[in-house]
C-alpha cells in the first residue's frame, strides 16, 4: 500500500465552506472512481489543508497522478487550491495496525 500526503492552501477568495462543499463533490465525482484508492481523509491544518490518501499500489497512485490534470471533476477541486503551496509525498506502508480500544 501507498500513503499519499498532500498539503495545500486555498486559492485567493475561496472560503472554508466552499472548499468543504467542493471536497464532498471531489469524493463523489472523482475519488470514488479512482482505481486502487482505498480511502481519503480531508484535514484542516494550522495553515491550510491536508489530504491523506491510501492506495492499493504504487502503480495505482502513479496512474492517477499522471491523469489528474486531464479530469474535469478533479480540476474543479484543484482550481480552489493555491498550486504554489501544494506539496505531495508518497510513502510505502510497511505495516498497518488497527486498534479498537
Amino acid at each position: 500500500m501507498i500513503v499519499e500526503i498532500t498539503t495545500y492552501k486555498t486559492a485567493k477568495n475561496v472560503t472554508h465552506e466552499e472548499l468543504l462543499l467542493a471536497s464532498k463533490a471531489f469524493n463523489k465525482d472523482y475519488c470514488s472512481k479512482c482505481k486502487g484508492l482505498i480511502s481519503r481523509q480531508f484535514l484542516k491544518t494550522e495553515d491550510g489543508y491536508m489530504d491523506i490518501f491510501v492506495w492499493k499500489s504504487k502503480e495505482d497512485v502513479e496512474k492517477v497522478q499522471k491523469t489528474f490534470m486531464e479530469n474535469e471533476d478533479a480540476m474543479k477541486f484543484a482550481r480552489l487550491t493555491d498550486t504554489t503551496s501544494l506539496t505531495m509525498e508518497n510513502y510505502e506502508v510497511l505495516e498497518a495496525y488497527d486498534f479498537n480500544n
